[in-house]
C-alpha cells in the first residue's frame, strides 16, 4: 500500500499546470475518533490454568465515548473547472475509551471493569475528489493510513494484548468551503474499510475480533 500511494501522490503532483490549476498548502484541525470494537472472548479451563485464574469466565472489551486528538500536513489541489482533485498527506495522534471487564464466577459473579485509552499515530493519505459549487465543495474519497505507534487498551493487563494492522483503508465524505482565495475549511466524516484491530492475544492464544475506526474531521487550511 505505501508503494501504491507513493506512485499515486507523484502522478497527482507531476500533473502539469496546463490541464488545471495547481495549488498547494498546509492544513491542520482536530480529529473525533471512536471505534466500533464490542466483543465478549470467552476463557476456557485451559486457558484459565494457563492464566492460573480458574475464575475467569470472560473477557468483555467494549467501546466508549470518542476522544479528541489532531491532524495536521500538506495538501494539493488540481483544479478542472468546478472538478478538482485533492491529495493530502496528514499526520494524526489519536485516542479513544474502551471499558475492559474481567468476568469471574467464584461463588458470587463479579465484574471487575477498567476504561482505558487506546492512543494512534499514523499517517493519512486521503485523496478528495470533489465538487464546487461558488466558495462551496462537496468531496468524497479514499484514506489510506499507515501505523506509526499505537498503545493498546490492553496495555496495563500482563496476559492480554491486542494486535494491530500496520496499514488500513478507509474512505472520507465531506463538506469545504474555500474563503478568499487563501483559506480553505473542510468537516469530513471517515469510515472504515478494513479492521483496525484481528485478534487478542490471551495467555499465548490468538482471538479474533472486529475493531474498526471512524472518526470525525474538522480542519482549517492555508494556501501556499
Amino acid at each position: 500500500m505505501k508503494r501504491f500511494y507513493l506512485v499515486l501522490l507523484l502522478t497527482v503532483f507531476a500533473l502539469p499546470s496546463v490541464f488545471g490549476q495547481l495549488q498547494f498548502g498546509i492544513k491542520g484541525g482536530i480529529v473525533s475518533a471512536s471505534t466500533s470494537l464490542d466483543e465478549q472472548i470467552d476463557i476456557s479451563e485451559q486457558l484459565q490454568d494457563e492464566l492460573e485464574q480458574p475464575d475467569l469466565e470472560q473477557l468483555k472489551m467494549k467501546a466508549q465515548d470518542a476522544k479528541v486528538g489532531f491532524q495536521a500536513g500538506f495538501f494539493g489541489r488540481i483544479s478542472l473547472a468546478a472538478l478538482y482533485v485533492q491529495p493530502e498527506l496528514m499526520f494524526t495522534s489519536t485516542s479513544s475509551r474502551v471499558k475492559v471487564s474481567e468476568v469471574y464466577t467464584n461463588g458470587i459473579d463479579s465484574t471487575y471493569s477498567t476504561i482505558k485509552d487506546q492512543e494512534f499515530k499514523r499517517i493519512d493519505i486521503p485523496i478528495m475528489v470533489g465538487w464546487k459549487f461558488g466558495p462551496a465543495r462537496l468531496q468524497a474519497g479514499p484514506v489510506g493510513t499507515i501505523m506509526l505507534d499505537q498503545k493498546s487498551a490492553l496495555e496495563a493487563f500482563g496476559d492480554y494484548k491486542e494486535e494491530f494492522n500496520g496499514a488500513t483503508w478507509g474512505y472520507q465524505v465531506g463538506l469545504g468551503l474555500d474563503l478568499f482565495n487563501t483559506l480553505t475549511l473542510d468537516a469530513k466524516y471517515e469510515g472504515s474499510l478494513s479492521k483496525l484491530g484481528e485478534s487478542v492475544t490471551i495467555g499465548g492464544n490468538n482471538y479474533d475480533i472486529n475493531n474498526r475506526p471512524n472518526q470525525f474531521v474538522v480542519t482549517v487550511g492555508l494556501f501556499f
